[in-house]
């Protein structure tokens, strides 16, 4: 028996504007690691109608990682340590999870190489 999905299907941003998103808590099996010592995961985020985007971050460029969490958590973070492990960066993030928060999305679309259309995001966090 199927239970009913009370959640609007997923619709990847593709207009520039104002979204109320959330992040979405990585799974440490998809944080990955490099042999220089960095890891990075892709973060998701999402809002409650559905409108979702998925965005790279990692430990090389730990400044705008600790932009990110103290913009979502409201609170200063310092920068997570280059080498940093998986379960390290899982737990930084921590405090960024599951906080809705508004942030102005730029996107730019890009055709790739097999035809299909990709964004990159530039997001944007509210001052104070």
């Amino acid at each position: 028996m199927e239970t009913p999905n009370d959640r609007p299907p997923l619709t990847t941003i593709t207009t520039s504007g104002l979204y109320r998103l959330r992040l979405t808590a990585p799974k440490l099996d998809k944080i990955r690691s490099f042999e220089d010592g960095t890891c990075s995961a892709r973060l998701f985020f999402v809002d409650d109608a559905g409108n979702c985007l998925s965005k790279n971050y990692g430990t090389k460029f730990a400044g705008s990682l600790a932009m990110l969490v103290g913009r979502l958590s409201g609170t200063f973070a310092k920068e997570i340590a280059p080498n940093a492990t998986p379960a390290d960066l899982q737990v930084y993030l921590k405090p960024a999870v599951g906080k809705p928060t508004d942030i102005a999305v730029e996107v730019t679309p890009k055709n790739g190489n097999d035809g299909k259309t990709y964004y990159n995001y530039k997001l944007t966090f509210p001052r104070g």
